[in-house]
């Protein structure tokens, strides 16, 4: 098995050798490049999409940000020239290097455009309009692309309530304002009347029960002593449970 293996590296290599021989020099260099370099790289991507009367490619292949791309002919050339969409910025890509093209009821077709140094799917050259399928790996010049198609939709179901419900986001705790200055002494009866206030306003706000949905902002925002107060109350719930 091992044998069998050297083998077809061999044979890969001997083949680039053949058609490319910079580009086997620079694959030969990334043994030298950073581990962090390699690990940044994101994996490059086309989707072909055909979703009833539309037919469009989804990639990430321009500035590495996810694009839907409609074309009215629905062709799609790739390669440096300025005026592509696909425009990819590789030394061993042509300025017109491939051309991916959908055909009515058959699907997405991959065209090399006499590009030099190949076009390749899955190892394998490019010298005739070749039907693409689900999970092929495109290589043009040093660039490695996944293909993917989505030609078949279906409708799901709809979701019960009662898990609609548990997805529900939980709502923002708003944090009460601290005050600039503190609240004049009140004396009387409107003392009272704002000891009431606080207890059945203030204290709902800031002191949550054990149980209820707490966030971290809002336990940080608590005094040492309304801190203790809470921890008071759970040991004292969990003595009188035992």
């Amino acid at each position: 098995m091992e044998l069998e293996k050297r083998l077809g590296l061999y044979q890969v290599f001997l083949k680039i050798y053949e058609h490319n021989r910079g580009l086997l020099d620079e694959i030969l260099q990334l043994e030298n490049l950073p581990f962090p370099y390699l690990s940044s790289r994101v994996p490059t991507y086309i989707q072909g999409v055909v979703q009833e009367q539309e037919v469009y490619l989804i990639t990430n292949l321009v500035s590495g940000n996810t694009q839907t791309l409609f074309q009215p002919q629905k062709i799609w050339i790739i390669g440096r020239d300025r005026c592509l969409a696909l425009r990819l910025r590789d030394r061993w890509i042509s300025r017109q290097h491939a051309a991916i093209q959908y055909v009515e009821a058959e699907g997405f077709y991959l065209i090399d455009l006499n590009s030099t140094n190949g076009t390749f799917i899955n190892g394998e050259p490019v010298f005739h309009p070749q039907l693409l399928k689900d999970g092929d790996r495109i290589r043009l010049g040093s660039l490695t692309i996944s293909f993917f198609l989505a030609q078949t939709a279906q409708k799901l179901e709809p979701i019960s309530s009662e898990i609609v419900a548990q997805m529900k986001l939980p709502l923002n705790h708003c944090e009460v304002p601290k005050p600039e200055n503190p609240p004049a002494k009140i004396e009387g009866e409107n003392k009272a009347e704002c000891n009431v206030d606080k207890d059945t306003s203030v204290h709902q706000r800031q002191k949550p029960f054990l149980g209820e949905e707490t966030s971290p902002s809002t336990v940080l925002n608590l005094s040492s002593t309304q801190q203790a107060e809470i921890l008071d109350r759970f040991l004292t719930s969990r003595q009188t449970s035992a």
